[in-house]
């Protein structure tokens, strides 16, 4: 873990982005973490087939709050589509690096959405955590 990851998660964690429960939302989905007992509420909000707004609320642990924060500043009146393909390097990309035990807590946010999505749209589909293991299988066999 770098020294500027060390500081974005105590910056976030402190002052965490839309850390609220959304009045107004189109979409809820909670989720908790068997892992880390992290226990949380992702809201949406769609416009055109953007999100317009997100928030998050409950019990989430320092490294993802600090996650679901940048998440948040990411995804606000991004496409949907967009948003489905994000994963663990679009944080590495914003300097969240944590250690390959803390990762999936960087990426579980990104599940929940997905999920929320999901459901918005009536899709009748839903991501479990095989993607997560999917996407770190390297770093399981190290």
């Amino acid at each position: 873990m770098s020294e500027i990851s060390d500081s974005i998660i105590a910056e976030y964690n402190k002052n965490p982005v839309h850390f609220y429960e959304m009045e107004d939302f189109d979409v809820s989905y909670h989720e908790w973490n068997f892992i880390c007992w992290d226990d949380i509420t992702v809201y949406l909000k769609f416009k055109d087939d953007k999100i317009e707004k997100f928030s998050f609320s409950w019990n989430p642990g320092q490294v993802s709050t600090a996650s679901c924060s940048l998440l948040a500043e990411m995804i606000e009146w991004k496409g949907i589509d967009e948003v489905m393909s994000r994963w663990y390097e679009t944080f590495v990309d914003q300097w969240l690096e944590v250690l390959p035990r803390r990762r999936r807590a960087v990426v579980i946010w990104l599940l929940w959405v997905r999920n929320a999505i999901h459901q918005w749209r009536k899709d009748k589909k839903s991501d479990s955590d095989e993607i997560l293991v999917e996407e770190f299988e390297d770093i399981l066999d190290d």
